[in-house]
């Protein structure tokens, strides 16, 4: 666990026409990705449908949302990509020459529905003010009437021969207009510059705003209920001409197209899937060329000479969570050892550590639990809790009452030297194991020699200042250290320059570690922060009648859980990355980017 896995290099050979069906499947395992070889004949299997691909965009951008209402079936796609698309692109023709004339249809009864529900909004407000509605509807022939419906800071300099009537419209501005009719298409553009609404009143709607709004709510009935039959009839064309069949497998080659392009030629009629897989056995590639019937070889070699393989983090479910931090400074390289086993320790007692108390961190539990289904990170949050849980038994704090509970070690503000100094004895050995960790990465680079030598004299330098400050007699340990580390530096550079420059890094490396160290008091301060917080919340509500006591402490606690619940989180990860890390991490590893799993599609039943 503690070294990042190498994924492997696979091969699997298939005849062209099946290519872009086997490389479907492979993808659909989230396990490949395809890089071809050095050097070697490419092949552009759809290069040449590119303009064929292109129209099937235009058409989805148009048709998608009728498509999508549809079962999209993926089907064992044995003919060439040539013939797929070929047939696929007439089929969607003949399909558009029945459909357009309904879709027509559904568009214009979907706008007219749209006006219908502002011109209701509309009326809805002048019904009840001294806008008389009816003598509106009567206007005509010479006058003419629409509404406008403005943002609130928009100013259409309307001309001074209209005359606008404003009707209370929330944040926005709303206007009846009226003005010669002949001339009110120029106002309808000067609104429609300031990205304004114009809201017309249809002829047939006569009468006063009851009637109208009467009238409105039958034609808006009227025209759902003819809503409702043309996507049924558009429902029906689908299967009729069978696009759930020929989409799907369009959308299998678009999809090849925008995330593969090309494969390696082995020949006239055969070519060659290459690239790495995370599935160290290939267990699941060969189930998904079983399940797919594909006639294809696959096997798991060394990679070609030159090729760098991608890094993994081969860690157990359970652990995966706490890659969240290596992953953000970068994935380890094969050689740098990955921190995730010592997180899933580390994290959570600094986080305890600062939001110590049982019932604060019983709810963090079950906040975690609740969302851990959608977001596994959430897990984070669970054992967050349980620490902080734990850590409250010790301070003796539930939901910040320190007088319910007996504190198994002490109360935060009673012994804070004590807090604070725990977190700096903590630093030490947190910061000591990066640095061993950093003489394991030295053994697997084969520079175990060098660490020896020079960086592990370092650490004992470290240790012989750190005990220094805790006992004065250990003093001899930082001068051994001293000595061990120039002296190394001198055997593995074997030059005065060399030397000097090992003294420069001493001193600069020195200070940075000190800093690391002392840094660390922020734990304490924010434990402090928590406990202190809790307290003054407490005491407010103490000084309360019964009812403001319960409010005060559930509201205290709220707050106390979502302010200090993010402060501490984010304390919690800078300490992680930017102290800890920096001991042993570089992050040079080459991410291992998946193939994007192809269109979601309906299986074929076999």
């Amino acid at each position: 666990m503690l070294r990042p896995a190498s994924t492997r290099w696979f091969e699997v050979l298939c005849p062209r026409r099946e290519s872009v069906r086997t490389v479907t499947e492979l993808a659909r395992t989230g396990a490949v990705e395809i890089e071809i070889r050095d050097r070697v004949p490419a092949d552009f299997l759809v290069q040449h449908l590119s303009e064929g691909l292109g129209a099937y965009d235009l058409l989805r951008s148009r048709y998608g949302r009728y498509w999508d209402r549809g079962r999209l079936r993926r089907k064992t796609l044995v003919e060439s990509p040539d013939v797929v698309l070929e047939r696929a692109l007439a089929r969607i023709e003949a399909w558009r020459h029945e459909a357009d004339p309904l879709i027509d249809i559904l568009q214009s009864c979907e706008e007219e529905l749209t006006r219908l529900k502002w011109l209701a909004q509309v009326i809805g407000k002048i019904r009840d003010s001294t806008l008389d509605f009816g003598a509106v509807a009567r206007s005509g022939p010479v006058l003419g009437t629409f509404c406008a419906v403005l943002p609130k800071d928009a100013d259409p300099h309307l001309p001074d021969w209209v005359i606008p009537r404003q009707i209370p419209w929330g944040d926005d501005y709303c206007a009846m207009i009226l003005g010669p009719r002949d001339r009110l298409d120029a106002v309808k553009h000067l609104v429609a510059s300031v990205k304004g609404r114009v809201i017309e009143r249809p002829p047939w709607l006569k009468g006063d705003a009851r009637d109208s709004l009467a009238r409105i709510g039958a034609r808006r009935e009227f025209l759902s209920t003819r809503v409702v039959h043309l996507k049924s009839e558009l429902d029906t064309l689908f299967d009729e001409f069978d696009l759930s069949d020929t989409l799907g497998e369009v959308a299998g080659l678009a999809w090849f197209a925008d995330h593969v392009g090309c494969l390696e030629r082995a020949g006239e009629h055969l070519c060659w899937i290459t690239g790495w897989t995370d599935d160290l056995r290939g267990e699941r590639l060969e189930a998904a060329l079983e399940s797919s019937r594909t006639r294809a070889l696959l096997r798991l070699t060394k990679p070609p000479p030159g090729k760098r393989p991608p890094q993994i983090l081969d860690n157990p479910p359970w652990m995966r969570p706490f890659e969240l931090f290596a992953r953000a400074f970068g994935v380890p390289g094969g050689d740098e050892a990955d921190p995730t086993p010592v997180l899933l320790v580390v994290v959570p007692l600094l986080f305890g550590y600062m939001f110590g108390d049982l019932g604060q961190g019983a709810v963090l539990v079950g906040v975690g639990l609740w969302l851990q289904r959608r977001w596994p990170e959430a897990r984070l949050m669970v054992l967050g809790g349980v620490s902080a849980m734990v850590f409250g038994i010790l301070f003796g704090s539930l939901f910040g009452r320190e007088d319910m509970i007996p504190a198994l070690w002490m109360h935060p503000l009673q012994d804070p030297v004590t807090l604070l100094a725990v977190p700096l004895i903590f630093a030490v050995a947190l910061l000591s194991l990066g640095h061993l960790l950093s003489g394991l990465s030295a053994l697997w680079r084969g520079e175990l020699k060098r660490w020896l030598l020079q960086d592990l004299g370092f650490l004992v330098l470290y240790l012989g200042l750190i005990g220094m400050v805790l006992r004065p007699g250990l003093g001899w340990v930082a001068v051994a250290g001293l000595v061990w580390y120039l002296g190394g530096a001198f055997l593995v550079h074997r030059v005065l320059i060399g030397g000097l420059a090992a003294i420069g890094h001493l001193l600069e490396s020195g200070m940075q570690i000190l800093a690391n160290t002392l840094s660390f008091a922020r734990v304490g301060a924010f434990a402090l922060a928590h406990s202190s917080l809790s307290v003054a919340v407490v005491t407010m509500a103490d000084s309360a009648p019964l009812w403001a006591a319960i409010l005060i402490m559930v509201l205290g606690n709220v707050v106390i859980i979502l302010l200090e619940g993010l402060v501490v989180s984010i304390q919690t990860t800078r300490l992680v990355l930017f102290e800890f890390f920096n001991r042993f991490l570089r992050g040079t590893g080459r991410v291992f980017r998946p193939l994007p799993v192809p269109p979601a599609v309906v299986q074929e039943a076999a």
